[in-house]
């Protein structure tokens, strides 16, 4: 494997290690109203619509059909988009040199009744990763942001004005029918801009996107 290979394929695992941890306080905001919390994606020349973005390396959409016994994969947007139940919400724009790394989730699934998760690489390595759910009855609509120490959740509110570090700040919130989490090392100020310029139904297949076609579910035999 050479070094360039294994770098992608260390960021690539950094950067599904932190969907996991979005999942992780989605799940919580599902659960529970956490205490009262208080430029990354900003319209402006340097922004790109995320449909024109590119992806960091291979195409990787994947999400997992849990009404099925055998889990059939769609690797096709316009397949799931529909079958979520909510609406999903992302920025309009992302900084320019950004790109795809990965977007996924499910549908049909017993517990969230769909799940949707997409990670960006900004132009400056740091990640941002977006982990969406329907909303809970009980779970407040107001914003809350949390800080996390070396991968794991505190309940220790931190200052708006954090400046970006290893440690990864995330914001939990309700849009309409829709609970979003959001997860980066920038600041909480920086999150809670990204928060508030989310929109629904945004364009985020990158031009040109390819990817390995949903597998045929067997035929019983005898059918």
């Amino acid at each position: 494997m050479t070094q360039a290979s294994s770098i992608q394929r260390s960021r690539r695992t950094a950067l599904v290690s932190l969907s996991a941890l979005v999942l992780v306080l989605l799940v919580a905001l599902a659960g529970c109203d956490l205490f009262g919390g208080g430029s990354s994606s900003g319209n402006n020349t340097n922004n790109v619509a995320l449909s024109q973005l590119a992806w960091c390396d291979k195409p990787l959409i994947n999400f997992q059909d849990n009404s099925t016994t055998n889990q059939a994969t769609l690797t096709k947007w316009d397949d799931v988009k529909g079958q979520l139940g909510f609406t999903t919400y992302l920025p309009t724009t992302l900084p320019k040199s950004s790109c795809l790394v990965l977007a996924g989730g499910s549908i049909h699934d017993p517990i969230f009744g769909g799940q949707f998760k997409i990670t960006y690489d900004l132009p400056n390595g740091v990640p941002i990763s977006f982990s969406e759910a329907p909303k809970r009855s009980g779970v407040s609509d107001k914003l809350t942001c949390v800080q996390g120490t070396s991968g794991s959740a505190t309940q220790t509110a931190t200052p708006a004005t954090q400046t970006p570090g290893s440690d990864t700040s995330i914001c939990l919130g309700v849009i309409a029918n829709t609970s979003i989490a959001i997860a980066s090392r920038q600041s909480q100020s920086d999150l809670q801009n990204v928060f508030k310029s989310l929109q629904a139904d945004v364009d985020w297949v990158p031009a040109n996107t390819t990817t390995t076609p949903s597998p045929t579910p067997p035929v019983p035999i005898g059918s």
